[in-house]
Formats: C-alpha cells, sequence, structure tokens
C-alpha cells in the first residue's frame, strides 16, 4: 500500500530573505517535505535589524524571526511562511570566546501553525576589532577572520549608521579602516564580522543544519489532527535524586504538542534515565551531605 503524502508535498512555501537563505534550506524542505521554498519578491528583512547594526532588531529574537516570516504574505499567495533570525557575539562568562544562536520561525496560517526551532553554535568566525588609521596589524587580523571569503564590515566606532558593507578587496578595507577612524570622534574603527548567510559560509552552515531540524518537526504529523509539527514544547524538571529521591532541577519528562490543536502527550527523557546523581541534589550536597561545586550539578546533555 503506497504512503500517504505528506500534507505540504508539492506547496510553496514563503521565505524572507535577501540574504540567499534558500540555498540552506530548499534541500531539507524538499528531501523531508516534498516541499518548495519560494522567496518572497520586495521584501526588505533589513528593516527588522541588520547585523551592522545601524537598524536595532524591534523585538526579542525569536519574536523577531515571526515577524520576519510575516512578511513574505505581503508579496506571495501562500499559506505557509518561514523564516530565520541569528545573533552572535561574545559568551558572557567567557569574553574571548564567539557563539551565537539561531532560531526558524515557520507559520501555516490555515491550520494555524506557530512554531519556532532554534539552535546554539560555538562554530562562528565572528570577531570585533578597533583599530586608528594607519594601523598596520590590519590586513593579517581581517585576514584571519575569513576575509574575503568571509565579509566584513567597517564602522566608525562613534557613528555606527553608516557602515561600510560588501567589500572585496583587502586594499578597499584597509582604506576604509583609516576613513572611518578619521571620522570617528575616539580615532577608532571597528571592524566586525559579516555574518549575513550570504556573506558568511559559516552561518549558512548552521543554517543549514537548523533547516534540517525544522523539516524534521514538520515531518511529524499530530496523532489527534493530523497537522504537521507535532514534537516537543516544554520539559519539565524534577528528576528524583538517585540518594534521596528528592526532585532536583534535571529535566523529569518532556511534553510534545500540536500547535493547531493543541493535543499534548508527556514521553520520559530520550537518555532513559529514571534518576538524577547525588551531585545535582540540593539535599544531598548540602554541608551534611557534602558539599560540591555548583558546576558539578550541572546537567549535561
Amino acid at each position: 500500500m503506497a504512503s500517504r503524502a505528506h500534507p505540504y508535498t508539492g506547496q510553496a512555501i514563503g521565505l524572507s530573505t535577501i540574504h540567499a537563505k534558500e540555498q540552506a534550506m530548499r534541500p531539507p524542505f524538499r528531501r523531508l517535505l516534498g516541499a518548495h521554498i519560494t522567496v518572497a519578491p520586495d521584501v526588505d528583512t533589513d528593516t527588522l535589524g541588520t547585523f551592522s547594526g545601524e537598524i536595532p532588531r524591534p523585538d526579542a529574537l525569536v519574536e523577531t524571526t515571526f515577524l520576519k516570516a510575516e512578511l513574505a504574505f505581503r508579496t506571495l499567495d501562500v499559506d505557509c511562511a518561514v523564516a530565520s533570525e541569528g545573533s552572535y557575539g561574545p559568551i558572557v562568562r567567557v569574553p574571548f570566546v564567539a557563539s551565537g544562536v539561531e532560531a526558524m520561525a515557520f507559520i501555516d496560517r490555515r491550520r494555524g501553525i506557530r512554531l519556532v526551532e532554534t539552535l546554539g553554535t560555538e562554530r562562528t568566525n565572528w570577531r570585533l576589532h578597533r583599530f586608528p588609521a594607519g594601523d598596520p596589524a590590519v590586513p593579517e587580523a581581517v585576514k584571519a577572520m575569513g576575509f574575503p571569503r568571509y565579509g566584513v564590515f567597517v564602522i566608525s566606532s562613534t557613528d555606527p549608521t553608516k557602515p561600510i558593507k560588501d567589500l572585496t578587496r583587502l586594499e578597499d578595507v584597509v582604506a576604509a579602516v583609516d576613513s572611518e577612524a578619521r571620522r570617528s570622534e575616539e580615532g577608532l574603527a571597528i571592524v566586525i564580522a559579516d555574518m549575513r548567510a550570504h556573506r558568511n559560509p559559516t552561518r549558512m552552515q548552521v543554517l543549514r543544519a537548523l533547516s534540517w531540524k525544522l523539516a524534521r518537526r514538520l515531518q511529524c504529523l499530530c496523532p489527534k489532527c493530523q497537522a504537521p509539527g507535532f514534537g516537543l514544547t516544554q520539559s519539565r524538571r524534577g528528576l528524583p535524586c538517585e540518594a534521596c529521591g528528592t526532585p532536583t532541577h534535571w529535566v523529569d519528562f518532556e511534553i510534545d504538542a500540536c500547535t493547531a490543536c493543541g493535543h499534548a502527550a508527556v514521553r520520559p527523557r530520550k537518555d532513559g534515565r529514571r534518576t538524577a546523581p547525588k551531585r545535582a541534589c540540593q539535599s544531598c550536597s548540602s554541608p551534611q551531605g557534602g558539599e560540591v561545586s555548583p558546576s558539578a550539578a550541572t546537567e549535561g546533555s
């Protein structure tokens, strides 16, 4: 008996992007869902924030991602839309190590589906340097950021409203650093990695991985209403301590749900653990039970 086609087979899904993200998203949506990613024309996603900083993001990461997805409905006659948004920079607890997080939102306005998948990564070339005019260290620093395969922005340290973008030659980067440093009240120019997908191959790889994650989520149909996207929505903490049975901060069980009809189902942890280690228990790690460092109680998964 032939398998039933997925609800999105043969459908067009609108994508809001001006940075070639369709290159990352088309393969998984085509292979797993049989759907076609169609770039929305005449949509400027830079109005919702730029990596170069001259236009701030209007809302938090996930909320902005949904706003970006909704832009596709303005110029495409489709029921479904997708978009992504990323945030990159130094890790707060480790200032010299950069990381990022990507969010990808999906909207099916006919079925009432709204869901988002996220992916954190430490695979990034994100760097930020400050240089005075004429600094001889500029060429090597820029090459270390991956230029020219990876793009860079050059920005005045005191006026971020006019970033210089789309540079392709090293001599042009050096000239831009000199001009922006002279324009700065501090005498400094900022050189920062261009995180736009079409100028950053590593970010494009992260987007590809997140696209597969979202497409796999959409493959799963709700057992009650058959809407796509049935999957993890919540994790409940309280896994009991292996020694005393006290609830801990470790995840006890997970909840899969449908954003269309609200049907939900509880499932145990994927790793099969039924108890948490003694070091994760506040009761057992109290002075009476033997002191442990806070980092030792952190769940790793």
